[in-house]
C-alpha cells in the first residue's frame, strides 16, 4: 500500500473532511412514540437529520445499510437519503432533529462531507444524551421564540457530545473507514491499515467489524465492486475496469466480482437488460437463482443484510411494506415484468400491478420452492437455466444423502434456531432440505408446524428427538441465550443432549426467518453448507 498519506489514519490528515466554520441550525425537533414496528420515515430525507433511539431495540436502515438500534444510539442522515426503522415492539421512543448547515459554500461542502462520514455517532449509554434530547425537543415546542433558543442550545450541545472525539481507537477506526472510501482504488493490506491505526492486526479487524458491521476486506470489496458495476454499464472494457478499481489481474478481478455479486461481469451486464420488479422478499431469491438481479425490490429485511450489501447499488427502486408507495414507485419506472406472491396482495393491488407490467403471482402456501423456481423461469423465459439449476441441486442432494452422519440419518431430528428473540423450532416446510431432500426423519410434532414456532426449553421434551441440529445467530444476545439454554436442567435432560447427539449448523442471519427465505437461492446455499459440513466430519 502507498503510505504517502497513511498517517491520516493514525492522526487527523490533510485529506480528512472537517466541519470548517459551518454552523448547524435546528429546523425541527420531533419527540415521538413510534406506533409501527416498521416504517419508512423518509423516502428522501428533506434535510440533514440527527436520529436518536430511546429505550427500545431494533434496526435503522439508512440508504439500504442496516444498523442495530440500542438505547441512546445516534445516527446522521444527509439530504436525499432513505430512512427506515424496525422495532421489536410498538411504541418505541425516538427523536428526530432536522437541521441545516449554514456558512460559505466551501464550509457547507466541507461540513456536509464531514457529516456524511459520521453516519453512526456517539456511544450508547451516555446519560447526557437523553437529557439533551428532551431539552432540545421541549425547547423546539415552546411557544415563546426566546424559549426556542434553549432548544437550539440543547441541539448544539447534543451534537457536541455525539460528534466529539470518542477516544483514539474510535477516531482511528473512523479515519480508516473514511480512508478506504477515498482510496479503495489503491493497493492496500489489512496490516498496513492496522499499523497506521496503531493496533494489532487481530484487534483492528475485530474492532472494525464490530463498529461497521462488516470486515475490512468485505467493505473494500463492496466499494470496488460497486464502482466496477458503474464502469461496466458504461461499456468500458473488462481489463480497464479491473485496473480502474484496483485490480492488476482481470481474471482475479472477475473471480472477486463473481464472489461478491454471484455473477460474472458479463452475466451481470446481461442481467440488467430486463428490468424486473421483485415485489416481495422471497421473489429476490427466486430471481437471483436464475441470474437476474431485480431492478426494483424490498431490501429492508431486518433479519439479514446479505441482499442489501450485495445488491443495494443494483436495486434502483427500493420497495417497502406500503402498497400505495410501491404502486407509485413502479408506475414511475415502468418495469418490464413483475414477480409477486399471490396470497400477500389484495385484488385491488393485483389489478394495479398488472396494469403496469406483465405480472406473475406465485401461490406462496400451495406450491413448493421448486415449483416457484420453475414458474419464475418460465415467466422470465429462462426455462433452460431453471432446469439446469434444479438438476445440479438434485445431484448435490444425492451426494449429501450419502454423507449424512449416521447419528442424524436415523433421526428423528429436530431443527432449532436460537436468536435474540428466543428459541424456535423449524416446521417441515422450513426444514425441507433435511427432511425431504436428504430424507432425514423429523421428530414427532414437526409436521403440525407450518413454518416456525417459538418454544421454551421445557417444551422441547415433547418432541422426543434423538438428534438436534442447532443454528445460533452471531449477535451477542443470541450467543447469551444459547449459553443460558445449555445450563438449564430442561436442556440437559433431553435425550439428544444426554447422548451427545447435538450438531451445530451455520450461523447465517437469514436462518432465523426460514419461511421468508423459502427460495431456491437459500435452499441451495443451505445444501452446499451441509455438504461441506458432512464432509468435514
Amino acid at each position: 500500500m502507498a503510505l504517502h498519506d497513511m498517517k491520516a489514519i493514525g492522526a487527523k490528515g490533510a485529506d480528512e473532511a472537517s466541519p470548517g466554520n459551518a454552523w448547524f441550525l435546528l429546523q425541527e425537533g420531533i419527540r415521538e412514540q413510534e406506533r409501527k414496528a416498521s416504517r419508512i420515515i423518509y423516502p428522501n430525507a428533506p434535510s440533514y437529520m440527527l436520529f436518536v433511539a430511546g429505550e427500545s431495540r431494533g434496526q435503522i436502515v439508512i440508504d439500504g445499510v442496516l444498523y442495530p438500534l440500542q438505547p441512546g444510539a445516534a445516527f446522521i442522515a444527509v439530504p436525499g437519503q432513505r430512512v427506515e426503522t424496525h422495532y421489536e415492539i410498538d411504541g418505541a421512543l425516538q427523536y428526530r432533529f432536522l437541521f441545516d448547515v449554514v456558512g460559505s459554500d466551501e464550509d457547507v461542502r466541507a461540513a456536509g462531507a464531514w457529516l456524511a462520514e459520521r453516519r453512526k455517532c456517539g456511544v450508547p449509554g451516555d446519560a447526557r444524551v437523553p437529557a439533551l434530547c428532551e431539552q432540545t425537543a421541549e425547547g423546539w415546542r415552546a411557544a415563546d421564540p426566546v424559549d426556542k433558543l434553549a432548544g437550539q442550545a440543547g441541539f448544539l450541545e447534543l451534537l457536541h457530545v455525539l460528534l466529539k472525539k470518542q477516544g483514539d481507537q474510535g477516531e482511528a477506526l473512523e479515519r480508516a473507514h473514511g480512508y478506504l472510501r477515498r482510496h479503495y482504488r489503491e493497493a492496500m493490506t489489512v496490516d498496513d491499515l492496522a499499523g497506521a491505526a496503531g493496533m494489532s492486526r487481530y484487534h483492528f479487524m475485530r474492532s472494525f467489524k464490530e463498529r461497521f458491521g462488516q470486515s475490512v476486506m468485505e467493505f473494500l470489496a463492496e466499494l470496488r465492486t460497486n464502482e466496477a458495476k458503474q464502469l461496466l454499464e458504461t461499456g468500458m472494457p473488462l481489463r480497464r475496469v479491473a485496473e480502474a478499481v484496483g485490480y492488476k489481474d482481470p481474471l482475479y478481478f472477475s473471480s472477486q466480482f463473481k464472489k461478491q455479486v454471484g455473477l460474472s461481469p458479463r452475466r451481470y451486464l446481461a442481467s440488467r437488460e430486463c428490468r424486473v420488479a421483485a415485489y416481495s422478499w422471497p421473489n429476490i431469491g427466486q430471481l437471483l437463482t436464475l441470474g437476474i438481479i431485480p431492478h426494483a425490490a424490498p431490501i429492508d429485511q431486518n433479519w439479514s443484510d446479505d441482499y442489501r450489501r450485495k445488491y443495494r447499488f443494483d436495486v434502483k427502486v427500493p420497495l417497502s411494506h406500503d402498497y400505495e408507495f410501491n404502486w407509485k414507485a413502479l408506475l414511475r419506472v415502468r418495469p418490464d415484468r413483475i414477480v409477486a406472491l399471490d396470497e400477500m396482495i389484495v385484488p385491488e393491488e393485483k389489478a394495479k400491478l398488472t396494469a403496469i407490467a406483465p405480472t406473475l403471482f406465485l401461490r406462496w402456501h400451495g406450491d413448493s420452492w421448486k415449483a416457484h423456481l420453475t414458474q419464475v423461469a418460465r415467466f422470465m423465459e429462462r426455462e433452460t437455466e431453471g432446469a439446469h439449476w434444479l438438476a445440479r441441486y438434485e445431484e448435490q442432494a444425492a451426494e449429501a444423502r450419502e454423507l449424512v452422519p449416521l447419528s442424524l440419518r436415523r433421526g428423528p431430528l429436530l431443527i432449532l434456531n436460537v436468536c435474540a428473540r428466543g428459541m424456535q423450532v423449524w416446521g417441515k416446510r422450513a426444514g425441507t432440505v433435511l427432511y425431504d431432500d436428504l430424507g432425514i426423519p423429523h421428530a414427532p410434532g414437526v409436521e403440525r408446524i407450518e413454518s416456525t414456532e417459538f418454544v421454551t426449553a421445557a417444551q422441547l421434551q415433547a418432541f422426543d428427538a434423538d438428534a438436534l441440529l442447532v443454528t445460533v445467530m452471531k449477535d451477542r444476545q443470541s450467543q447469551a441465550e444459547w449459553n443460558r439454554l445449555q445450563r438449564t436442567q430442561e436442556w440437559e435432560a433431553l435425550k439428544a443432549v444426554r447422548e451427545r447427539n447435538v450438531c451445530l449448523g451455520p450461523d447465517w442471519n437469514w436462518l432465523q426467518e426460514p419461511i421468508l427465505e423459502y427460495t431456491a437461492n437459500r435452499q441451495g446455499q443451505l445444501l452446499q453448507e451441509l455438504v461441506m459440513s458432512f464432509r468435514a466430519l
